[in-house]
């Protein structure tokens, strides 16, 4: 390998794959851990892989040349298979809030984009450097961008009902309609300067970063502010459930009926469920909230074990009451994400110090 081609390849790779660790570490909840974080790049290639020969076929079908294709047709496909990772990340409630959703759909963008730019340095290794600087500097950032937007605007969309009670959740397909055309708009107007490259080149490394960095910005003050607000009120409920009661509300009035039903025995086992369950859902919004303080000492504050207890107790339980109980908890699917990353967290020991978790009567 010439140095010609070993310049060609970082030109293709290494800008997207930076910026994708840039952003990462612009997140000041550190949401993404780096194995988390290598399993999007990896989904975002296996899409690319997957596209290459879609396109491949449609090009042999379609009777419009290349340049028709890649200005009008490739944009739709690309992003649908893109936004399929997307949704099935919401759909399993792995996205919360929206800085959680800008860094992965850059990273499966970036995964996708550098995949896809390997395929064409294999295809066409001789072409010159330029050429890959401006797939590595415009496209590969343009496929990190238009997720990240996609993403952003569905969980916007989204954000109402992943903030109510998790019962109450319907998810809606919809939701990503406005976000996956604004992708392919993006896609489009990219696509639409094959004989200008180094100025679809400018306008991205100009834009995608300013409207990504405007992103981040009011996702932290939108999520500091509903941190705040939900971290009071589980609060609250926990100092209410560790008095040895349930809240005075209608659907906390059918969990202690709940447990009437079952007996003394139930009964007790429904309350240390629902207090460690509160706890620890607290415990991780502490944890957010917590992010930038450095005067929070390390020690061990038994969520390992509160975890434990909390599976034991499920167990204890039974799936068919733990499904009857779990209809009728007020807690939002945000408010299991926080728990999915808490525990997450306290698996590869990070941010568990950052953590206060009130003790348990």
């Amino acid at each position: 390998m010439g140095m010609d081609q070993v310049v060609s390849w970082a030109l293709a790779l290494i800008p997207v794959l930076l910026l994708t660790l840039v952003f990462t570490w612009l997140d000041v909840f550190k949401l993404m851990s780096r194995w988390e974080l290598l399993t999007l790049l990896v989904v975002g290639g296996l899409v690319a892989g997957i596209t290459y020969p879609i396109s491949g076929a449609f090009l042999d079908t379609l009777p419009i040349g290349f340049n028709l294709y890649s200005r009008f047709v490739a944009p739709w496909l690309e992003e649908a298979l893109k936004a399929a990772v997307i949704i099935t990340l919401f759909r399993f409630n792995r996205i919360g809030i929206k800085l959680d959703a800008v860094i992965t759909g850059f990273a499966v963008g970036a995964g996708f984009s550098v995949v896809e730019n390997i395929l064409y340095l294999l295809r066409f290794e001789n072409l010159p450097p330029q050429v890959w600087m401006v797939r590595g500097l415009g496209t590969a950032i343009m496929h990190g961008t238009t997720m990240a937007i996609m993403a952003a605007i569905a969980q916007e969309f989204a954000e109402k009902n992943l903030h109510a009670a998790a019962r109450d959740f319907r998810f809606n397909p919809l939701w990503f309609l406005p976000g996956f055309l604004v992708a392919v708009a993006i896609h489009t107007i990219f696509n639409q300067f094959p004989s200008q490259p180094m100025l679809a080149m400018l306008g991205t490394l100009i834009l995608s970063p300013v409207a990504l960095i405007a992103i981040f910005q009011f996702g932290t003050k939108e999520a500091d502010e509903w941190l705040v607000k939900e971290e009071q009120q589980h609060r609250a409920l926990v100092e209410v459930l560790q008095s040895g009661t349930f809240p005075d509300t209608p659907e906390w009035r059918k969990v202690a009926e709940l447990g009437e039903r079952l007996g003394p025995d139930g009964k007790a086992s429904i309350r240390d469920y629902v207090t460690v369950l509160s706890q620890l859902i607290l415990s991780g919004e502490s944890a957010f909230l917590n992010k930038t303080d450095e005067n929070v000492l390390a020690h061990d504050n038994g969520l390992n074990d509160k975890f434990d207890r909390l599976a034991e107790l499920q167990k204890r339980l039974g799936k068919t009451t733990l499904s009857a109980l779990t209809s009728m908890l007020p807690f939002s699917r945000n408010d299991y994400w926080e728990l999915k990353e808490l525990r997450e967290d306290v698996k590869a020991g990070r941010r568990s110090h950052k953590a206060p978790l009130p003790d348990v009567d």
